[in-house]
């Protein structure tokens, strides 16, 4: 029987189950479970007994009760288990001798043979078949197979292999698999997956491929922070381009060319994959069965006619559009609207910051007449080629051509040499002119994709879709299956291996998670019904969200104490602490299971964020609404209004319980970000715009008077282009497309701990943010980087009247505070470093770096005492080059020993006070 959380369908699901209520009130259930008994069991046998085998109802406290009440109805021992053995439930021995079972399993089945059937039964089939290959995960499933990652024992090489149930299929559907593999062992281009293979194996078509380990184009793109350049698109346009071209030239149709079946490499290198539906065209053929992803269908495939290769220039185009804005070219709340808006060619302008050259390419790709496309031939021999020699030439830079004539393939770097980007988690201190780097602990080769934090603890999930999390764990919110006070260092979820998550979020004593398919778990605390599970219980495990199963879950927000998702099809779900409104269901009241959000006629939303008692959403139209408390006017919806004589005629509006939109931005809205106390919005155009509480001066306007101004623009930022932006609880910080991190408001700092060196270092204790760890040695692996040019590891904090515990400063104005840059050596080594994302703490921020900057050798050393200037600078450049080429006996590391080029080269332009940097250094770093 198929059972819930708290019941179980004697029937079938939603018609008569068996729960603790029913089982009190319900006369039915009651006859039946009487009639049950009387008719099928000896009821004077000491051994007669009711058991309910792998139940669900056990793992709950109604399970218990539930039995109980069972066992006072029909007069008889009731067991509820957990599992099919029955371990958790304990028998009494009525007879002495030695083969009377101990567990209630034992009562039913012969355990021996039942542990081997499970244990047959749940490893993978694929597995039994394959020998010679080691199954890693899942890696996407499809209308007629499912692809899994193998590691190949032969050589430790990863693979995958598609694995068609041809028994399953109809007779096209087979041909539709065989065609997959005729398609795929006559391409042979370094832009498209590599064919390994096939085989057969018990009716099951295995083809084995290249695996791309970097996923996909659709997954980058959804978890992108700020919108790419141009040159960053182009650059990855370009081989998907060069894929197209070879298969059209070998007279090749692709027909379902989108971001899911464009795969990528670590190393950004594209792979185009999934030829399931491809044809083969012969000399002026034309195909006419309509096929492929509605998003991206061409008109002519809408109206049934006829269609060649322009048909896959059209899909180009949707992606290429989609790559630039970071949503679908074309939207419909269902099919017959989602036609019409093709049909018509009507798809909203693509937002500043681009050229008129990139924005005509993207109209000429979706020509609503096929002959007015251009070739892939055209687009990559000319078009692109124009694009990128116009930028260069407006940033004073040289293309240098691959062998063959070509443009390279790095999106960053125009070096030959392909190198695989990593990145690095930096705890970001400063105060004054300090500045301290600590890296956090993670692999050092892994690349992240997402960090989330919370009041209690982090969350970092990696492109290997491998979640790791740390920090407090005393509500279960960590996923280790325990309760633990502190967790010091990031640990992978040992749980969520295999789970293919590719999004993550992090609350106050929660934490949620979402698979690749849309599936979302939740564990921790469940006090205000975050978990989502329909009740207010915590969870040490991360476990389903049953309300959202048949929901593709593609956008997740997390509030300290309320969730907010968006599927795929534009619905908004929100459940947590109501309090305020936030939730924007028409009440204040706690929800602990999803429910659905009722929107505006003609709205999509985009993208949503959670703050701390308020809830905002972003339209495709790039319109800002949100819902929740108002303190301050930090969701913008006060009118402040000014009338005549100077008169402010205000209307306070102290919660909103629905979403409302905000009418005082006056720009497309990128993105936003909800404090606690304030608001800062990121435009299409690269500006800022901030609103709510100026006390510690976060809303940038350069004083601490309190404003009924509403949203407005950080003036001094104005000639920046920014790409992120985030609040913490007293100040605002900003990544801009240069690289640079500006900070504004209120930072704190303490530094009355010392350094080996006598030098004053900032608090361990309270500089996270969040730690509570008493532990006198936590900072002991952690290194500051210093800007004089002495020793390498001499702390930056060399201000000696530093005593006070806790220091206030208050930046009135954005000052940048970090700026990442790569030489023009690096560079000409194929060495980049970009900034990846930020994450704000109370007392630090969280910096998130991209580089293919490679691992340094930690080579053993003498040991010697701290090294002075005069010893430092003894050393000669050709005695640094042989260090860096040692022989790889040493161990791999990160920052936590020699300082990156990058960070060397920033904090030596830092003297007593560092305002950023001159006009000429700016030249100059980029």
């Amino acid at each position: 029987m198929h059972c819930s959380e708290t019941e179980i369908f004697i029937c079938f699901t939603g018609a008569k189950v068996l729960s603790l209520d029913s089982v009190k009130t319900d006369v039915s259930i009651r006859e039946f479970l009487n009639h049950l008994v009387g008719r099928n069991m000896k009821l004077s046998a000491p051994s007669c007994r009711l058991d309910f085998l792998n139940a669900s109802p056990a793992l709950h406290v109604n399970g218990g009760l539930m039995a109980h009440q069972l066992e006072m109805l029909l007069n008889l021992p009731v067991g509820m288990c957990k599992d099919l053995l029955g371990t958790d439930v304990h028998l009494k021995r009525i007879r002495a001798d030695a083969d009377f079972p101990f567990t209630i399993g034992e009562l039913y089945f012969n355990i021996k043979k039942l542990q081997n059937k499970l244990q047959i039964e749940s490893s993978d089939a694929g597995e039994r078949r394959l020998e010679g290959y080691e199954k890693i995960r899942t890696v996407g499933k499809g209308a007629f197979g499912t692809a899994i990652l193998y590691r190949k024992i032969a050589d430790d090489t990863l693979v995958v292999i598609k694995e068609v149930n041809m028994i399953d299929l109809t007779a096209t559907e087979r041909q539709m698999a065989l065609n997959e593999v005729q398609v795929l062992s006559s391409l042979d281009h370094p832009n498209i997956i590599s064919y390994l293979g096939s085989f057969e194996r018990d009716g099951v078509l295995m083809i084995e491929m290249e695996y791309a380990d970097g996923g996909t184009l659709a997954q980058m793109l959804s978890r992108c922070a700020r919108r790419l350049d141009e040159r960053e698109i182009l650059m990855l346009f370009r081989q998907i381009v060069a894929a197209m071209q070879y298969m059209h030239d070998h007279s090749i149709l692709h027909r379902d060319l989108k971001t899911a079946n464009v795969f990528l490499n670590k190393d950004n290198t594209i792979k185009v994959g999934d030829f399931g539906i491809s044809k083969m065209m012969t000399t002026r053929a034309q195909a006419q069965t309509v096929l492929g992803t509605p998003y991206y269908i061409s008109p002519e495939m809408c109206e049934g006619k006829q269609y060649d290769q322009k048909s896959d220039i059209w899909a180009l185009g949707c992606i290429l559009y989609e790559m630039a804005c970071l949503q679908k070219t074309f939207e419909g709340s269902n099919l017959p609207a989602l036609v019409n808006k093709i049909m018509r060619g009507h798809f909203q302008p693509v937002p500043g910051g681009y050229s008129p050259g990139f924005r005509q390419l993207i109209h000429d790709l979706l020509q609503r007449d096929p002959m007015f496309r251009p070739t892939a031939a055209e687009i990559l021999e000319t078009r692109i080629p124009k694009l990128l020699d116009s930028l260069m030439k407006d940033e004073g830079g040289d293309w240098f051509l691959d062998y063959d004539g070509s443009l390279p393939n790095l999106k960053a770097s125009s070096n030959r040499n392909t190198k695989p980007q990593r990145s690095v988690l930096y705890d970001l201190k400063s105060y004054e002119s300090a500045v301290a780097l600590t890296p956090i602990q993670l692999p050092p080769r892994i690349k992240v994709m997402e960090v989330a934090i919370s009041n209690t603890h982090i969350i970092a999930l990696t492109t290997e879709m491998l979640v790791y999390s740390w920090g407090e764990g005393k509500r279960g919110q960590l996923g280790h299956g325990d309760t633990e006070p502190w967790r010091r260092h990031p640990e992978s979820v040992e749980a969520l291996r295999g789970k293919s998550i590719n999004r993550i979020g992090a609350g106050d004593g929660y934490s949620v998670f979402v698979s690749d398919s849309g599936m979302m778990m939740t564990c921790g605390d469940g006090t205000f019904g975050c978990l989502g599970h329909g009740d207010w219980n915590n969870s040490v495990r991360p476990r389903l969200v049953e309300k959202l199963l048949s929901v593709d879950v593609v956008v997740i927000s997390c509030g300290p104490h309320h969730v907010a998702v968006l599927s795929r099809d534009g619905e908004l779900y929100t459940w947590g602490r109501g309090d305020g409104g936030r939730l924007g269901l028409s009440h204040e009241e706690d929800c602990c299971s999803p429910t659905k959000v009722a929107l505006p006629n003609d709205c999509t939303l985009r993208s949503v964020r959670c703050g701390g008692d308020g809830t905002a959403v972003i339209t495709t139209d790039g319109v800002m609404m949100t819902c929740g408390r108002n303190s301050f006017n930090k969701l913008g919806l006060a009118d402040n209004r000014r009338g005549f004589f100077s008169i402010n005629f205000k209307n306070e509006v102290e919660k909103v319980l629905t979403l409302t939109r905000v009418k005082g931005i006056g720009s497309r809205v990128s993105d936003v970000s909800l404090g606690p106390t304030h608001t800062a919005v990121l435009t299409e155009s690269g500006h800022i715009i901030t609103f709510g509480r100026n006390a510690e001066g976060q809303l940038g306007r350069g004083h601490l008077r309190s404003t009924s101004s509403g949203p407005a623009m950080v003036k001094s930022m104005a000639d920046k282009v920014a790409t992120m932006v985030k609040c913490g609880p007293t100040y605002t910080v900003v990544g801009s497309i240069e690289n640079a991190i500006y900070f504004w408001g209120t930072r704190y700092g303490s530094f009355n701990y010392q350094d080996s060196m006598g030098n004053p270092m900032i608090n361990p204790e309270i500089s996270g943010g969040w730690s509570h760890s008493k532990s006198t040695n936590k900072f002991q692996d952690q290194q500051l980087y210093g800007s004089q040019t002495g020793s390498q590891y001499t702390s930056i904090l060399n201000v000696s009247t530093l005593h006070a515990s806790h220091l206030t400063e208050n930046l009135l104005d954005p000052q940048e505070i970090l700026a990442l840059y790569a030489s023009p050596t690096q560079i000409a080594k194929g060495e980049t470093v970009s900034l990846a994302g930020l994450y704000p703490l109370r007392y630090s921020v969280l910096v998130l770096v991209d580089t293919t900057v490679p691992l340094a050798r930690l080579q053993p050393q003498p040991n010697l005492a701290v090294m002075t200037k005069n010893d430092s600078s003894s050393s000669s450049e050709e005695d640094s080059t042989e260090e860096g080429q040692e022989s790889a006996q040493g161990t791999d590391f990160d920052s936590l020993g020699p300082v990156p080029e990058w960070i060397k080269a920033e904090l030596a332009q830092s003297e007593a006070v560092w305002t950023g940097f001159t006009a000429s250094q700016n030249n100059e770093r980029r």
